[in-house]
Order: structure tokens, then sequence, then C-alpha cells
């Protein structure tokens, strides 16, 4: 399941969107706006789309779940202004055992950071003031 929202990210809802009848196991990791990005305060972050940011995420679902044995993938990125705290993103696998669903959240989260669909531009204090 793929899913880009410029709503904020129920995290309570992605392990129910998760269970399945197999499933021993449940990753989830999901990413946060920090308060400081390369030594600088930040005020916010926005993510705009540039391109086809749908068949970016569809093609990289395709490709976890033919590398790993899971039962689901969840795959969520957050478009708009995001204030310091919220959720950027989710990578979340149920699996029958733990080790598929760890290895293929680490393989998703590096790959969400080379995505060339999602423009990311912090904004940090001096500029808002």
């Amino acid at each position: 399941m793929i899913e880009i929202t410029d709503c904020t990210i129920n995290l309570n809802a992605v392990s129910e969107r998760l269970k399945k009848g197999n499933s021993g196991s449940i990753v989830i990791h999901y990413a946060i706006v920090r308060s400081t990005e390369s030594g600088k305060k930040t005020n916010s972050i926005g993510f705009a789309l540039e391109g086809d940011a749908e068949e970016e995420m569809r093609e990289l679902e395709r490709s976890l779940r033919v590398k790993w044995p899971v039962e689901d993938v969840l795959l969520i990125r957050r478009i708009g202004k995001l204030a310091i705290g919220e959720v950027i993103s989710v990578v979340a696998a149920s699996a029958e055992h733990r080790e598929s669903a760890f290895e293929l959240c680490q393989e998703a989260v590096n790959c969400f950071k080379k995505m060339k669909t999602f423009k990311k531009k912090e904004i940090f204090e001096k500029e808002e003031k």
C-alpha cells in the first residue's frame, strides 16, 4: 500500500492496516521534522511533488515485495508545510518473521531519502523573521 497525503498521519491506524492472519511481526518506522538541520534551527519543512511520485512509490513497493517475504507493506509520505515534531513519512511492514520486516523497513527508509519526486525545503528560523 502507498499513500501520499497532506493530512496528519494517524500512527495508531498504521498497525491496524498491517495486521494479517499470518503476521508475527509488524515493524514501523516514522520520520519526524527535527528542530535543527546542519546546525541551523529549523522552523518548519516543506515537501512538494515534482513528477510522478505515486509511480515512484509504487515501484519501490513492488521491488520491496519481491525482495522480502512479507505479508504487507505500507509506505506513506507527507507533502505540504510540516512543523517541528510532525510525521514526515512512515515505512511499515508485516511479516511472519521479524527479520524480513526489519530489513525491508531499513531499505525502504534509505530509498525514501533518495526519491527524486519529493522535493524538500527546510525553512530556518532566520528566514521567517
